[in-house]
């Protein structure tokens, strides 16, 4: 994908790409120390960390996707909107293995924090935290926006007056099937889907269901064989574990994110799947950790294989290498990446490698899928 790997060149067999997001612009909740997308290589060898390019033009780019034939990057532009609350759109030049800024548009809302996209390149999705509502944009051939966007407007608030004093749309989520999109609705403590179509998401959820009131669903992901949803409640610190079928969801259990007797302030952030599906991790900042789950076979049961230091405050993302062998999870307050080797047959972590400094890192994307 770029110099230095292995996607488009073929050099440098044992080097992934690392896509880095962070914050450029001080928010109340954070002192900005970042230069905006940092491309890294990870030496699979050596666990070491190599920077490669910044792209600078782009204000805290604090979430990023990837098109699924890895040609277009994704960013949202945190701020509110009378700030500039934006979308950036990045390119990539084979011939010269950069990314370059393609597009640049507006966003009808305040701090958009995450943005995906659906496996047919056909929609892009931003989830707008401040204001509560999410935008799908209309793709072309090329991964660029063609029209405007769709507009869904959410309501409600829940328990926490300091942090629901209305929705917080966190994530959108696509189902495996491509039919349907998931919300995670942090101001009202709900998990909705929207049927997706040639036209776009609906205006209204076909479901929508209530997690424990003050527990703010935050991210959710699919089981491998799409027959489970794990969620992740980002201050109720557990995983809700429900079984995923058209007709809805069903709750199965809720295991914590926390260590047995853990006393302080914690909240959960980004929860992924190991890429052979048997292991779930989510991180706790406060608990500064990474907690490390296996996936049973019958219906998708939670064990808990242990917790995993980051070395640094507030890790915010991680992500897990194509390969399944490593884990790089980024400490948005000590401004440090950690990279964990992770055990392929116990799921467990290990720290590899020496911390790697950069400002206020805050998404973790692997290239090279």
């Amino acid at each position: 994908m770029l110099a230095g790997t292995n996607s488009i060149t073929g050099k440098w067999q044992t080097m992934t790409t690392l896509i880095i997001g962070s914050y450029t612009h001080s928010l109340p909740h954070v002192v900005a120390k970042g230069s905006g997308v940092s491309l890294l290589r990870l030496d699979g060898e050596t666990a070491r960390i190599e920077p490669v390019d910044v792209i600078g033009a782009i204000r805290n780019p604090t979430y990023l996707a990837l098109s699924p034939d890895e040609q277009t990057l994704y960013c949202v532009e945190e701020l509110d909107q009378k700030d500039g609350a934006a979308v950036a759109i990045l390119k990539l030049d084979v011939d010269q293995d950069r990314w370059s800024v393609s597009d640049r548009f507006p966003v009808p809302g305040d701090a958009p924090c995450h943005v995906s996209v659906d496996e047919s390149s056909k929609w892009l999705f931003i989830s707008n935290y401040g204001s509560g509502n999410f935008i799908a944009y209309p793709l072309g051939a090329d991964g660029l926006r063609n029209r405007e966007g769709i507009d869904i407007r959410r309501a409600g608030r829940g328990a926490n007056p300091d942090r629901q004093e209305g929705p917080h749309v966190h994530q959108v989520t696509v189902s495996p099937d491509n039919r349907y999109v998931l919300i995670c609705d942090a101001g009202t403590d709900e998990i909705a889907r929207y049927p997706l179509s040639e036209e776009g998401p609906e205006s209204q959820p076909d479901l929508a269901i209530k997690a424990k009131p003050g527990s703010l669903p935050r991210h959710l992901t699919f089981s491998r064989d799409g027959k489970y949803v794990f969620a992740l409640q980002e201050l109720g610190c557990t995983i809700t574990r429900y079984a995923y079928a058209d007709e809805g969801l069903q709750l199965l259990g809720e295991i914590s994110t926390l260590p047995a007797g853990y006393v302080g302030m914690s909240a959960g952030a980004a929860i992924h799947l190991h890429p052979n599906g048997r292991f779930l991790y989510a991180s706790n900042r406060g608990d500064d950790s990474i907690a490390a789950f296996e996936v049973g076979e019958e219906r998708g049961e939670l064990v808990s294989i242990g917790w995993f230091s980051t070395g640094g405050r507030t890790p915010r993302d991680f992500a897990i290498d194509p390969s399944g062998r490593f884990l790089v999870a980024a400490n948005q307050d000590s401004d440090t990446l950690v990279v964990f080797s992770i055990d392929p047959a116990s799921g467990a972590l290990s720290s590899v490698g020496d911390p790697y400094s950069i400002g206020t890192p805050v998404c973790v994307l692997f290239a090279g899928n």
